[in-house]
């Protein structure tokens, strides 16, 4: 993983996904895109109807390009000050981990798609209800239309992600394509835990194949079968994750149609809003 993007979005977010982003980079040698998602100010225009008239619509343009410009500010501080703290160098050109900062106005939270798409890795901060929805629609769209992996900043001080991988297994081709994904950071960990949560007590799935192929790639794997919690399966993964001592879980995103996630709620749903320990999700 070498191309590192951090959606930064000048509140609060913004430095807990610069500090998960350095962790990975320093161990792989990682350039980090710092980007600020910036909403174009015509996006805040609302139809125009009666009880609309120019000047109104001028001063809600005006209102939303000062907030960009707020936000833009606050987060070239944040970047600035996490630059000095980190020792990532400002040149991408560096041989060591590097980083740059850059800003995008477009509609969003489409907007995200494209660079995700050419970075290998996109890191946020788990999203929270005083948040608002712009975070939540970036990751929601980096995940299910980028075709890459996201990385979560649980609220645990952030250390070395990836030296203990715990990977939540279900037998589903959402999981199978998070672990392929995964593949250079679950070589290069010193012990993977591949866990089986049966929350329906009829699942046959076992941990037992999977590991026999990461055994297979020289991966240190073990395996368990395990019952969920009454807190839910994600609750069960973060608990099991702790006992092993992992600072990374690995899950396959939307195993269900997103319209059942969203009714019903779902693994994916409680993983990106709460949980310390850092996690990656891919579909």
């Amino acid at each position: 993983m070498k191309r590192i993007l951090v959606p930064l979005l000048g509140d609060a977010g913004d430095r807990p996904a610069l500090d998960l982003a350095t962790s990975v980079a320093r161990r792989r040698g990682a350039h980090i895109d710092a980007m600020l998602f910036r909403r174009d100010p015509r996006d805040m225009i609302p139809l125009v109807g009666e009880g609309f008239n120019a000047a109104m619509i001028d001063s809600i343009v005006e209102a939303a390009e000062s907030q960009s410009a707020a936000r833009e500010k606050a987060a070239m501080a944040t970047y600035t000050d996490w630059l000095k703290a980190s020792g990532i160098s400002g040149d991408a050109a560096s041989s060591r981990p590097s980083a740059s900062f850059s800003a995008v106005t477009s509609a969003l939270p489409g907007a995200i798609a494209r660079p995700a798409r050419v970075a290998d890795l996109t890191v946020f901060a788990r999203t929270k209800a005083e948040d608002g929805q712009e975070r939540a629609g970036l990751v929601e769209v980096a995940m299910l239309d980028s075709g890459r992996p996201v990385l979560l900043a649980g609220s645990a001080p952030v250390g070395d992600v990836g030296r203990r991988v715990l990977i939540g297994w279900n037998g589903s081709a959402e999981a199978a394509r998070a672990v392929a994904m995964a593949m250079p950071m679950l070589a290069s960990a010193d012990a993977v835990t591949v866990v089986v949560v049966d929350d329906d007590g009829k699942s046959s799935e076992t941990p037992d194949d999977l590991v026999h192929t990461l055994t297979l790639w020289g991966i240190a794997a073990t395996g368990r079968r395990v019952k969920v919690s009454r807190e839910g399966v994600a609750a069960t993964l973060e608990a099991e994750a702790v006992a092993a001592n992992a600072d990374l879980i690995l899950l396959g995103a939307y195993s269900h149609s997103r319209l059942r996630e969203f009714v019903m709620g779902g693994v994916t749903d409680d993983a990106l809003t709460g949980g310390a320990v850092t996690m990656m999700l891919a579909r």
